[in-house]
């Protein structure tokens, strides 16, 4: 008699191990993303999936008794819903090369007692103490920040800079005039993809002050990337300075927390069009802004005066060929601001 129509095949020994390759990314899901120590000592919060499962979710473990807690998960949040991503959110991950969905990152204060996560575009904060989540007003936010003291939230929407006041759920713009060509408090391409900087504003130690990247794209050529599993939706527009053509004019500037009127940080913009980092850390040191020209041989690290925006010289650096960008902030200052 003939063999049954449509009798499966064994898989393959080879294909079995290409496929288990796939979905477990190359046997990485599953392991704790992003681990963070709190501030006690006593925990680590971390994000993660499953063994074949690429959404991350939230995790506290604490050290002393060994035990595991699940703090948060997206489907608690979307409660059956699909996860949305705005256009420049799906840009920004692509370039951080950042494939996994879910909580992607998250934030802990600086005290240890309240955490930052997005989904969605939304933002949610939860407190460690009683699992108790509040979402935040507003969405399409991008780039999610703590201040220092843990009483409010910076990140960008719609090309502006925004501060959310975490006990009056008050919603403060910064900044204003963002168009198609112009932002406020994202990194630029160029930064994102090429310098491994993907922040737009910092916030000052004290809390009462933020400096932020404003991004000029009007010189810059344009891209349209076509989605082929949603033919139906239109090409989405990109800036991409290719090699030799014009990048984006960046500017750094000063807002207080509250809002009111920006100062502008000078350095020579045209000699070292180039903003690689920026780092205001430590409350008895410098604000200090990291530029290099743009074939980059040549950088400086400047000290800003953030009452007047006004740069002082710390240290410049040539290399005939290439200077290297670390991956970390620097400079790293003592505590004391004495030395870096």
């Amino acid at each position: 008699m003939a063999a049954p129509v449509g009798a499966a095949e064994p898989e393959s020994v080879d294909l079995r191990y290409f496929r288990e390759l796939v979905e477990t990314r190359n046997y990485s899901l599953g392991q704790p993303v992003s681990p963070q120590l709190t501030p006690d000592g006593k925990a680590v919060i971390f994000l993660r999936g499953g063994a074949r499962d690429p959404v991350l979710r939230l995790y506290e473990f604490t050290i002393a008794d060994a035990k595991l807690r699940e703090i948060l998960t997206p489907e608690k949040l979307l409660q059956g819903a699909e996860e949305k991503l705005t256009s420049e959110e799906r840009s920004r991950r692509e370039r951080e090369r950042q494939s996994l969905r879910g909580f992607t990152n998250f934030q802990l204060s600086k005290d240890g007692g309240k955490l930052l996560v997005t989904l969605s575009s939304k933002l949610y904060v939860i407190t460690r103490a009683d699992s108790q989540i509040t979402e935040l007003p507003g969405r399409s936010w991008i780039d999610p920040h703590f201040s220092p003291d843990g009483r409010a939230v910076a990140a960008e929407s719609g090309g502006d800079l925004h501060v959310i006041d975490l006990e009056t759920q008050a919603d403060v713009a910064l900044t204003s005039g963002a168009n198609e060509t112009l932002q406020h408090g994202v990194a630029e391409f160029v930064a994102q993809e090429e310098m491994d900087r993907h922040e737009g504003f910092w916030w000052a130690p004290d809390s009462q002050t933020i400096v932020y990247q404003e991004s000029d794209n009007s010189g810059v050529e344009s891209r349209f990337i076509a989605d082929p599993l949603h033919p139906e939706t239109a090409p989405v527009k990109n800036f991409y300075p290719r090699a030799g053509t014009n990048n984006a004019k960046v500017r750094l500037g000063l807002v207080a927390r509250g809002g009111g009127a920006t100062r502008c940080i000078e350095w020579d913009r045209e000699r070292f069009p180039y903003l690689a980092r920026v780092v205001w850390a430590e409350a008895a040191a410098p604000l200090c802004v990291l530029v290099q020209n743009r074939a980059q041989q040549e950088e400086i690290l400047v000290a800003v005066d953030p009452a007047t925006g006004t740069t002082r010289e710390l240290l410049r650096e040539k290399d005939a060929a290439w200077l290297n960008l670390p991956h970390k902030p620097i400079p790293v200052w003592q505590k004391d601001g004495r030395g870096f």
